[in-house]
């Protein structure tokens, strides 16, 4: 047989083979990767269903806590104000904080304040709520003994419920109760749930199921089925079920189908070209494209692939390649960037875009932040009265108020100073290199900028004031406990609300004290109140016998 009949017939040999191959490769790899691809999409999918509600479980919460320690809340469970019930406790509450019922505690277990929405009412009355008197075990009691939020079986449905301990605002004095905020897994709320995730969501209690599992219903369809723990219930669970579609089964069915006709196709008119075309223009050409492909992949930092010098498949196949591998470059360095961005978005404050506690907390705990001896400032700044901003104007105005004060701290504070949003209405500057009187002219600068701020949307303008507490100290440790000073500074900020706020109170140590090689930082108020009048720490303020601020 002529070596060109035994090259033909090598050729449709080696087609075959190549089409079985791939063919096998296929479906006994690429498609159950696939799949398996799809199932690890599913379950992760599942996991922010499962954060989405614990994000909705953490407002409940944030909100729970806000009027649990609010000094009103404290003094209702003894007087039962009607006044406090009428401008907090209505209807109007539960529409504006989009939640389903509010429940007010004593700690004895006796209920004083139950309010429901349209909502709940129409169901039956669930054993629950139905007594007055709750005890240690009741569902929501013992809540308050965990992590004080959860997943509630009822008669009609899971409940989202979040409490809170009621004590004063200062955090003293016993517990007189506990206030609780719920909501109910409803369809809207699931609905909500599937806009800002992006796929169709059904909630509903079931028996308990096994672990979390993906289905796949067809080639064009799939349900990922997950579950969350009640805190109540050893029998039942929330049955969480996600409804897709299948793009990349569909896609890779396509490529296959592609990739068999390439290579049929690529096999069928090699094998009727000649020995020496083919050696010269088809062998050759692909052992240098493959070593190419392979200096490609070994090194993927650079684009070793070059153009053939031909018109053919092979030139087109050379192409092909050298546009993926720019792609692969190209889809690498957005990767790289959106890694970055990440990142960037995880220590900034949503609101502000100023740091957030993450962010804070990232920097203060690296021992090269204190690396070179300096003067060091931490300041603890509280919008007053905000509350009554957010009752009196809304919310959206209160957000107003903290873009603004953000604004004014970004221009007053120097360009070392570093801005976080703690939480809330609390913002932390860390001054570096900042002496004690560095210290006062900066919060006063401060206080002075937003004392004369007009804040407010267009045509609802008021003044609004800060309190502001700070800590200096000289540091030439590499090791600092940050979290001590900023307490400190946080026990300032508190002494300036109740010495009228408008004002700012600063600490120091007194570097003439005896004792300062073995002075230690009070933990509390009162060792810090002993230590001002020992003479170990030094008081800072505008007022005119800095004695006189008022710790508590």
């Amino acid at each position: 047989m002529k070596i060109s009949a035994k090259l033909i017939s090598v050729r449709f040999l080696f087609l075959f083979i190549m089409l079985l191959g791939t063919f096998l490769a296929s479906y006994f790899y690429a498609i159950p990767h696939v799949e398996q691809h799809e199932k690890s999409q599913g379950l992760k999918d599942i996991s922010r269903v499962i954060h989405r509600t614990d994000q909705e479980l953490d407002l409940l919460r944030f909100l729970a806590t806000g009027w649990g320690e609010w000094d009103d809340t404290y003094a209702y469970i003894n007087d039962r104000n009607k006044a406090y019930e009428k401008s907090n406790l209505g209807h109007k509450t539960l529409l504006e904080m989009e939640i389903d019922f509010i429940f007010i505690v004593k700690v004895n277990g006796q209920v004083i304040w139950k309010q429901f929405s349209e909502k709940i009412k129409k169901f039956a009355t669930p054993a629950l709520w139905q007594k007055n008197n709750w005890g240690e075990q009741h569902p929501f009691i013992a809540l308050m003994s965990d992590q004080e939020k959860g997943l509630i079986y009822s008669d009609f449905g899971a409940l989202l419920v979040a409490g809170s301990q009621i004590v004063t605002s200062q955090g003293k004095g016993d517990s007189r109760g506990y206030f609780f905020f719920g909501k109910l897994i409803s369809n809207e709320l699931v609905k909500k749930f599937s806009q800002d995730l992006e796929f169709q969501i059904e909630m509903s209690i079931a028996e308990n199921q096994d672990a979390d599992d993906v289905h796949f219903v067809s080639q064009h369809k799939k349900i990922v089925y997950g579950k969350i723990k009640l805190a109540n219930s050893s029998t039942h669970s929330l049955s969480i079920s996600i409804f897709q579609s299948r793009p990349f089964y569909q896609e890779a069915i396509k490529a296959i189908k592609y990739n068999l006709l390439v290579v049929l196709g690529l096999g069928v008119l090699s094998s009727v070209i000649t020995f020496f075309i083919l050696k010269k223009i088809l062998i050759n050409p692909i052992i240098q494209l493959r070593q190419q492909a392979f200096k490609f992949g070994r090194d993927q930092s650079s684009i070793p692939i070059k153009l053939l010098n031909s018109n053919d498949e092979l030139g087109h196949l050379s192409a092909s390649l050298v546009n993926m591998a720019n792609e692969l470059k190209r889809i690498w360095g957005l990767q790289e960037q959106e890694k970055n961005e990440y990142l960037t978005a995880s220590n900034t404050d949503a609101l502000t875009q100023l740091n957030n506690r993450r962010c804070m907390i990232s920097i203060l705990s690296k021992q090269q932040t204190w690396s070179t001896p300096k003067h060091w400032s931490f300041l603890m700044l509280d919008i007053d009265y905000f509350k009554n901003i957010n009752d009196k104007w809304g919310h959206d105005v209160g957000d107003t108020v903290l873009q603004q004060f953000s604004s004014i701290l970004k221009e007053v504070c120097r360009g070392s100073d570093i801005i976080f949003r703690s939480g809330g209405e609390e913002f932390v500057v860390v001054c570096e290199g900042a002496t004690q009187v560095q210290g006062c002219l900066v919060v006063e600068r401060i206080r002075k900028a937003v004392e004369i701020y007009e804040f407010g949307p267009g045509g609802k303008s008021f003044n609004v004031t800060c309190s502001i507490g700070f800590y200096s100290m000289y540091n030439t440790k590499p090791n600092v406990n940050w979290e001590i000073k900023l307490k400190l500074a946080d026990c300032a900020m508190y002494a300036a609300k109740n010495s009228g706020r408008n004002t700012w109170v600063g600490l120091a140590i007194n570097q003439q004290s005896p004792l300062l090689d073995k002075y230690k930082l009070p933990g509390d108020v009162d060792s810090l109140v002993a230590d001002i009048k020992s003479e170990k720490l030094l008081v800072l303020s505008p007022q005119p016998v800095p004695e006189d601020v008022q710790w508590r």
